[in-house]
């Protein structure tokens, strides 16, 4: 089952060893109105901060991928697809084209 944005941020404050206190004093002294009751609400789920006091409470929890924390990572492709039509590219092109696409698929299978 997938964690909101609240739980999620509870289990990021958690990991990186922070209090409500500290978080509540952080985002104060960088202009946000976001009182200990606050942020019991936004883990709570009665509320959400706006997108810049995440930001501000993901870089003091060391969350480097917002996105993907938060459930949002872009799927990875699973297809990559090419049309050459016509006589837009040389024989060469073309194989120097289809080359690169070989690499591009090697290199994302070691991944």
């Amino acid at each position: 089952m997938k964690s909101t944005v609240g739980e999620t941020l509870r289990k990021c404050r958690i990991a990186a060893g922070k209090s409500v206190r500290e978080m509540s004093e952080l985002l104060t002294a960088n202009g946000f109105k976001a009182s200990e009751k606050t942020i019991y609400s936004w883990e709570n789920g009665n509320s959400q901060p706006t997108p810049d006091a995440l930001l501000v409470m993901c870089r003091a929890y060391g969350v480097e991928d917002v996105l993907g924390t938060f459930g949002y990572a872009p799927e990875k492709p699973t297809t990559i697809a090419a049309h050459f039509d016509g006589d837009e590219f040389t024989p060469e092109q073309i194989e120097k084209i289809k080359a690169f696409a070989a690499f591009i698929k090697f290199d994302d299978q070691r991944k």
